[in-house]
């Protein structure tokens, strides 16, 4: 029944999104372009589905066990199927592919846990969603990526979440030398998974500095050109032209190519840098996950997870250096805030002096929105610095949980 209704939800959804389309189409093809009231309407609606789809958590199943535990053993069971699953506060964050996240949450109801799940996006489906929702005509597609994602988010709870909770055998129950082994499973899960996240996050760094470096190119090769011209204005058009040109060109050059080495030299190979590590810590992973694991591998995984430990403040300091990618809609706020309260400046300044009241709400506008821009980044950081602190310490606890799990087994033994 749960999920019945929960593909309900997604039908009446896409049929909604379908209608505004029509509704568009129509708009387009018998009425005049100055009349938008069909076009806002459709444009409303897409909106409201892609909010709805954003906003709406579902019900999975309800277990016996505590939340904590629930999802603890659930973690550990993705971990074992190679999911990257983070935990915090709120519960789990798997992803399902590569722009498309499930949240996953546990609480008590009346003296049994009631599993939720929730459909989000990784920073790069977030972004992608963002930029199309705000170049209007493209809208539709972010709100049908939106409802596709619930589709999947769906799907993954119920073909892969749901046979992980019901019927499995609990963690705590396992022989000691089984929770050895879960315990270093977990620690191997979380090292891919932070170290691809710092690998997409450099990578991220790169894409954005080789675009800043083209457009910046183009600026200088702009720049260059039409000043020439207009400087050799007393000289022949065509000879202005073939002048500008080759002078232009160098120019860019000049300024593109010692840019573009440097990212490649700096950045870009820091990126391969934590390619390498999530690619090691995968394979290590494979390895370990399978029914009966390799023995006497060099380096042990007690070694290798040491080495993880010194390489992880180099990661968190590169995903929080990456802030727009780690977090989207907060830069974009930012970025929004920052506009207007630009704005505001501007049109305070050139407004007439005769009005000052106007002039200065204006200034203040500007003034306060500068400073909500500003609170809004602090928080950011303070949040930043407290997750790299959490996963420093809970990195910290795991090597502590596996030495003391290990030495209690080997004296068993």
């Amino acid at each position: 029944m749960k999920h019945e209704k929960a593909r309900a939800i997604v039908l009446i959804l896409a049929a909604a999104l379908a209608a505004m389309v029509a509704l568009f189409v129509y708009s387009l093809a018998w009425h005049s372009y100055s009349d938008y009231y069909l076009m806002l309407l459709s444009f409303g609606g897409w909106i409201v589905v892609f909010l709805v789809a954003v906003s709406m958590s579902y019900e999975l199943t309800t277990v016996e066990t505590d939340p904590k535990t629930t999802l603890a053993d659930l973690a550990h069971r993705l971990r074992v199927s190679k999911y990257r699953v983070k935990e915090d506060k709120k519960g789990l964050k798997v992803q399902v592919t590569s722009s498309t996240v499930i949240r996953i949450t546990a609480k008590m109801v009346r003296g049994r846990t009631v599993v939720g799940y929730k459909p989000d996006q990784t920073a790069s489906g977030w972004t992608a969603i963002i930029i199309l929702i705000f170049m209007w005509y493209l809208a539709v597609v972010g709100a049908a990526l939106a409802v596709y994602s619930v589709w999947q988010v769906q799907r993954f709870a119920r073909e892969r979440v749901l046979p992980r909770i019901e019927g499995a055998k609990p963690i705590g129950k396992e022989t000691p030398s089984d929770m050895v082994r879960s315990t270093l499973i977990d620690g191997l899960s979380e090292g891919y998974r932070l170290a691809s996240e710092a690998y997409e996050a450099q990578h991220s760094n790169y894409q954005d500095g080789v675009m800043a470096v083209i457009t910046g190119t183009i600026f200088v090769w702009f720049l260059t050109f039409f000043s020439l011209l207009a400087w050799m204005k007393d000289q022949p058009l065509y000879q202005d032209v073939q002048a500008s040109l080759a002078v232009s060109l160098i120019a860019a050059v000049a300024f593109c190519v010692p840019l573009m080495f440097y990212l490649g030299r700096r950045v870009r190979s820091k990126a391969s840098e934590f390619k390498s590590w999530s690619t090691r810590l995968f394979a290590r992973l494979e390895l370990e996950t399978r029914p009966e694991p390799p023995k006497d591998l060099e380096p042990s995984v007690f070694e290798l997870l040491d080495e993880v430990s010194k390489q992880i403040p180099k990661w968190m300091k590169v995903m929080r250096k990456a802030g727009m990618f780690t977090n989207p809609w907060t830069w974009f706020t930012i970025f929004m805030l920052g506009y207007f309260a630009f704005m505001l400046f501007l049109i305070g300044i050139s407004w007439s002096p005769q009005d000052l009241t106007i002039q200065s709400i204006l200034v203040v506008g500007g003034l306060a929105t500068t400073l909500c821009c500003f609170l809004l980044y602090i928080r950011w950081r303070a949040e930043q610095r407290e997750e790299e602190s959490m996963v420093t310490k809970d990195w910290e606890s795991r090597l502590r949980i596996m030495n003391g799990k290990m030495q209690r087994h080997l004296e068993e033994l």
